[in-house]
């Protein structure tokens, strides 16, 4: 066994693994899977400087409560999500979008998400999972890809492949995170709002 990993203390309601998922593969029967906030997923991936289709564990409303076994690695979770990381010695209300060091013995419980379904995890390294037709993406109505196509299981054992060791610490403003402008371009009922509105929303 890997030194690094992860023991699963509670599962969530939808944990699985996810990539970009499969493409061209519709002709076979073979659905497309993938993250479903590609944004986030993308986002959590540039976060811990991975290649943009690394796999990430992604969670819907509450996702899982993990035990870290092994040496310092550092981990991100993006959305609209709560989530507290637990030492020996504290505990701190974490911040998306934010990285964060953990060590042996750390725990990551993420209580829910807030104004979103989804949310994403993702480590300064890689995930030990089995792909499929080119992907990792879980997809549990097919039972593909990794994790035999199922979801994260009570006590489970995630392997972690490799370790970004090089890592520096980052966060993101994901409101900004380089977006400089947006075009608006005015509708045909754009006068039905008031100036008031239209005034918040620029």
């Amino acid at each position: 066994m890997t030194s690094n990993y992860f023991k699963v203390i509670r599962t969530g309601i939808n944990s699985t693994f996810q990539d970009k998922g499969r493409s061209n593969l519709y002709h076979l029967g073979i659905p497309f899977s993938g993250a479903m906030d590609n944004r986030n997923y993308l986002l959590a991936n540039k976060l811990v400087q991975n290649n943009l289709n690394n796999p990430v564990i992604e969670f819907a409303y509450q996702g899982p409560h993990l035990k870290y076994v092994g040496e310092g690695i550092n981990i991100a979770i993006t959305g609209d999500v709560s989530f507290k990381i637990k030492s020996k010695n504290s505990e701190i209300d974490g911040n998306c979008y934010e990285t964060y060091k953990i060590n042996n013995g750390d725990e990551i419980d993420i209580l829910s998400t807030n104004q979103s379904v989804y949310g994403y995890l993702s480590l300064s390294g890689k995930f030990d999972v089995n792909y499929q037709w080119g992907s990792c993406s879980t997809n549990t109505k097919s039972n593909i890809g990794a994790n035999n196509g199922k979801k994260l299981q009570d006590e489970q054992t995630i392997k972690i492949e490799k370790i970004d060791k090089d890592f520096r610490k980052k966060k993101l403003n994901h409101f900004n995170s380089k977006i400089e402008k947006i075009r608006v371009i005015k509708g045909t009922n754009f006068d039905y709002f008031s100036q008031t509105a239209i005034n918040n929303f620029f």
